[in-house]
């Protein structure tokens, strides 16, 4: 293989020779743009993971305390009901006085 010749080198060999920090910071910056772009779905994938994690956890947390408190005889069952009932009606109101403000 022959050495090459400077009038058989391309254009774009030219610009890495004049330029060669511009040309390493090109291929840094294009390099860093795709890992940030792979990590960012990698990020969402992981954070739907742990919030549905914190969520299942949260949930048998309450219905462990909710037990121990049945069970020491602090709350009764009626108790839990009504107070579901009555957060979900003021919820109902509030939502039907929201979607009537929007129309």
């Amino acid at each position: 293989m022959a050495d090459p010749n400077t009038n058989q080198i391309g254009r774009f060999q030219q610009l890495i020779a004049r330029n060669p920090i511009a040309f390493v910071a090109a291929v840094f910056f294009v390099m860093f743009w795709i890992t940030y772009f792979i990590n960012i779905n990698k990020n969402s994938d992981s954070e739907q993971y742990w919030k549905e994690l914190y969520e299942k956890e949260k949930w048998e947390k309450d219905a462990l305390k909710d037990q121990l408190l049945r069970k020491a005889g602090y709350i009764e069952q009626e108790t839990i009901k009504k107070a579901d009932s009555t957060l979900r009606e003021k919820t109902q109101e509030q939502a039907k006085t929201i979607l009537n403000q929007a129309k």
